[in-house]
């Protein structure tokens, strides 16, 4: 199965990497909505325990796709400011570790605020059924693990909100499905992509 990818590097040093990351994920969520598409997986090939890096690729098994999303408009403005630089349509190289990049909802849940959410409503449950609520068992903290967080907006109903990400290493191709975000998710898309970084790095 032939992929292709291309990149976008930010090009402004110290620029907030999550916030164009969100950009050009919105870019990508309007496409693919719009062409009831699931072929288009995003990746991070600078990904590391403290940032996401200051690139982006978008890989498919469908260069035509890609061809159309790289010409999107706000990827051609931003390139002719010179804030981004764009590769060409490439063809994904040999010996590529498959990792996963999943949108993992649950990360929102361990926040502080949506626990007090939850222990109100615990305790109002426990209260209905004549029980004397003990929050101590409730909502064990799970070990999460590491991700990141980046800011997206959303054009169809403008509303702004946070995708939790998470890398997964795998050690082959599962499927090329992804959510409208280009992400894998804990259950129904488990897209994979190169890994990108042992090519990029090398």
């Amino acid at each position: 199965m032939k992929r292709y990818y291309f990149t976008i590097t930010y090009l402004p040093k110290n620029c907030d990497v999550s916030l164009l990351a969100g950009r050009c994920i919105g870019i990508l969520h309007g496409f693919m909505s719009s062409r009831e598409i699931s072929n288009i997986g995003v990746c991070f090939p600078k990904w590391n325990e403290q940032t996401i890096g200051n690139e982006v690729a978008f890989v498919s098994t469908n260069k035509k796709q890609l061809t159309n999303l790289l010409q999107q408009s706000y990827f051609e403005m931003m390139a002719h400011d010179k804030l981004f630089g764009l590769s060409k349509i490439l063809e994904v190289p040999t010996e590529q570790n498959e990792v996963m990049f999943v949108r993992n909802q649950s990360v929102a849940k361990a926040f502080v605020g949506e626990k007090q959410r939850r222990l109100k409503r615990a305790k109002k449950r426990a209260e209905a059924r004549g029980e004397v609520y003990n929050p101590e068992y409730e909502f064990e903290a799970k070990d999460i693990g590491h991700f990141h967080s980046i800011p997206v907006s959303s054009k169809t109903n403008g509303q702004s909100y946070v995708l939790h990400i998470q890398k997964i290493e795998k050690a082959e191709p599962i499927k090329n499905q992804f959510n409208n975000y280009g992400l894998a998710t804990n259950q129904t898309f488990q897209g994979t992509v190169p890994s990108l970084n042992t090519f990029f790095n090398s």
